[in-house]
């Protein structure tokens, strides 16, 4: 059984990194779901465990400091609520996009966080990976 220490983190494996990987996710037919402020775009693929990124524009904050907080509110909102997601066949790669020019508060994030989570677990359980 695994301490709930090590169901709470990040590590470095669960960090969606690779390009040829970005680039299937972003080619047009992967799902979309939208919980204003954070967008996610999310892939089932053939590899095992769940990678995400985090994406903040720079169109919307010209300040690294506060896309920054933002990256910190979004990695730490789904570190907390990971759990939600249920293990499945294959894996998933999931795109975290910030679309808005507002800054909101945490418990915002959180409870968006949760909605999109459920959301996308309801949705991968419907449909088979994709190659």
């Amino acid at each position: 059984m695994e301490s709930i220490k090590e169901r709470f983190t990040l590590p470095k494996e669960e960090r969606l990194c690779s390009r040829k990987a970005l680039e299937e996710l972003f080619e047009g037919s992967n799902k979309s779901i939208m919980a204003y402020p954070i967008r996610v775009v999310f892939q089932k693929t053939e590899e095992t465990g769940t990678r995400i990124m985090v994406s903040v524009s720079k169109r919307f904050f010209k300040r690294a400091v506060k896309r920054n907080r933002i990256k910190r509110q979004l990695r730490e909102a789904y570190r907390l609520n990971k759990h939600i997601l249920k293990p499945t066949t294959g894996g998933l790669n999931i795109a975290f996009l910030w679309v808005s020019n507002d800054l909101i508060p945490t418990q915002k994030v959180m409870e968006r966080m949760q909605n999109l989570l459920t959301k996308i677990n309801e949705s991968v359980t419907d449909t088979p990976p994709s190659v």
